[in-house]
């Protein structure tokens, strides 16, 4: 959202044309510092017009007949003033020289680079010259990644920048990508010191699929990002009388199994209940009524997906089976929060960073695209070195995706059209499974890889028979797990329980929500002057100015609320490239108006609390 572009090109073609006048003016000066401002804003420039779809040559003419007459040679100028480095074999690698790092990014930085939207990895540097050098140029995307304990613990104190993020493992550099809220089609590695091909392969293996599960990401809260905005507003009451994820404690049993929905489950659940007091039983909530049938209590039931009104309403809970630990997201519908528990217990991302700031709370420590797979992460994050899925097939039979009677929260068949996709299945052979499931199935693979590589005993196995075969489990039947594990006989010493240390009180809920109204009234009327200044006919340069400024304001204010960044988050996809369905970019009045109807009903919701 922090990143609209005008969509006037001739503006930018008007600023292209100037900086390839001033450009040739430098030839004679050797000025490096100049020319290197120049230079870099060229690339800007010349990235910009590139969102905006307009092909880029030496000879740019927009529709009213401007012609950069300069512009072939400011291009020449500018591809062999970058790449000095290369002719200058005197100079020898220094990443904490200032002169040797502007001079190597000089050369390593494409001649169409954008400083927002795209990302520099840093891999090992020796200090922080190296990544302030490049910030100091208006980078706004710096990931400095350390490839080894030794340098991650020799940098564990280190002061926080602006505009860099530190990561110490694979898994932290992954989730950074996962995060940025931005196209990243360019990503820049920078080797401060000799890599194998083993770590190359490794850093780009965890940079693709951080970028791959923020499309995976981007894809949901695209859909569902107003609505959960709304939620998280209307569930903040709720929080002071339940736990947070974090304070979540489990004793006296070592082995976790994960249920859900899927066929297998009915071959497994009687199983499931010779052994539930030995272990910890995690449920997806659409799991309960075939656990419930079969006299099983789960320890912990989790509802994730946020769904609509009317399948909130239609939960109707055994009353002859409680529900002892209901952990759901804050963003789910409120009419879940209505669900008899014994203990309530909420969790909440990190892109609501606002919220978690004014409770004093820490977000979900993991990204999970689906209950099975957080409950996957959170049974790792208690602890657990051994962990099994029942019900989780992540395909389906042939016939349908979820047990017999499994829910009445969604249908028990699905559309059998979805699974078109074959992969390998528990038993040889091929399943036949959905894109959703087939992303799963790669993430849950990619966490098995990951966990093994820091715990090698750790054991992960697969219990979904008939299901798809997940690489990194062990593949065997409940019946077998359980012998194998010695599950069976009375051990009465599971408790659970929580830390007592964090309340959060109605006064902090309800300042947070008057601080966030007063906030979107700052927003709306700030809106209406950006659209009555963009739907003006004859722009100038001033006027243009005075709509950059007025958008600057409202970034600073938007920087301040998660809300609106969450509950836009199609518009925003789209505006800076990571939807799904393509670039396209709103002028700025059809852009603000969404976000005054946003601003608005999002100020509506927190007043009906």
């Amino acid at each position: 959202m922090n990143q609209l572009q005008t969509p006037k090109i001739n503006f930018l073609f008007t600023e292209l044309t100037e900086n390839s006048k001033a450009i040739v003016e430098q030839k004679l000066l050797n000025d490096d510092d100049v020319i290197r401002t120049l230079v870099d804003e060229r690339r800007q420039i010349k990235a910009d017009i590139q969102i905006q779809k307009t092909t880029t040559v030496t000879a740019l003419t927009d529709e009213n007949g401007l012609f950069d007459q300069f512009g072939e040679e400011a291009d020449d100028f500018a591809r062999t003033w970058t790449s000095r480095l290369k002719s200058a074999h005197s100079i020898t690698p220094n990443f904490e020289n200032e002169n040797f790092c502007h001079l190597f990014f000089d050369h390593v930085l494409p001649i169409v680079w954008h400083f927002k939207n795209n990302a520099i990895v840093i891999i090992d540097p020796p200090s922080e010259t190296i990544a302030t050098c490049i910030t100091s140029r208006g980078q706004q995307n710096v990931i400095t990644y350390y490839s080894s304990k030794e340098t991650s613990q020799s940098k564990a104190d280190e002061e926080i920048k602006p505009n860099i993020l530190i990561c110490k493992s694979l898994d932290e550099l992954e989730k950074a990508f996962s995060l940025l809220q931005i196209p990243a089609d360019q990503v820049i590695t920078v080797p401060c010191t000799p890599q194998t091909e083993e770590v190359q392969q490794s850093i780009r293996d965890a940079i693709n699929d951080g970028k791959w599960t923020r499309f995976e990401n981007t894809r949901t809260v695209s859909k569902f990002g107003k609505p959960w905005a709304k939620n998280v507003i209307k569930n903040l009451p709720y929080l002071s009388n339940a736990f947070n994820l974090h304070q979540l404690r489990v004793d006296g049993v070592e082995d976790a199994v994960i249920v859900a929905s899927g066929p297998s489950l009915d071959k497994n659940v009687s199983l499931l209940k010779e052994v539930q007091d030995n272990v910890f039983i995690v449920a997806a909530l659409r799991s309960l009524p075939v656990l419930n049938a079969a006299g099983v209590i789960p320890d912990l039931v989790i509802q994730l997906d946020a769904e609509n009104d009317d399948v909130a309403a239609a939960l109707s809970p055994d009353p002859k089976f409680p529900v002892k630990n209901f952990l759901y997201d804050a963003m789910v519908n409120p009419g879940f929060l209505e669900i008899p528990a014994e203990n309530y217990l909420w969790s909440l991302g990190q892109h609501f960073f606002d919220i978690h700031q004014a409770l004093g709370t820490r977000p979900t420590p993991f990204m999970a695209p689906s209950v099975s797979i957080y409950s996957l992460e959170l049974c790792h994050f208690l602890g657990f070195q051994s962990i099994c899925f029942i019900g989780q097939d992540l395909a389906a039979d042939g016939v349908k995706e979820y047990a017999e009677n499994a829910t009445n929260l969604l249908p028990k068949h699905s559309n059998m059209g979805m699974f078109h996709i074959e992969v390998p299945g528990f038993f040889g052979g091929t399943v036949r499974t959905r894109n959703s499931f087939e992303y799963q199935i790669k993430r849950c693979t990619e966490i098995a890889i990951q966990w093994k590589n820091k715990t090698p005993k750790i054991n992960l196995v697969n219990a979904t028979e008939g299901g798809a075969f997940i690489d990194g489990f062990s593949h065997v039947k409940l019946s077998e797990f359980i012998d194998r594990q010695k599950l069976r006989g009375n051990r009465p010493d599971k408790k659970i329980w929580f830390d007592q240390n964090l309340t959060i009180s109605d006064i902090t809920i309800g300042n947070y929500l008057a601080k966030t109204r007063a906030i979107l009234d700052s927003i709306i009327p700030l809106a209406n002057q950006i659209i009555k200044l963009d739907l003006k006919a004859n722009k100038n340069k001033g006027l243009n100015k005075k709509i950059e400024k007025n958008v600057r304001k409202f970034q600073y204010l938007n920087d301040k609320t998660s809300l609106i960044q969450i509950a836009m988050q199609e518009s925003i996809a789209k505006n800076v490239g990571t939807s799904e369905n393509g670039q396209v970019i709103d002028t700025y009045a059809e852009f603000f108006e969404k976000i005054k109807i946003c601003a608005s009903e999002l100020k509506i919701a927190s007043k009906t609390i």
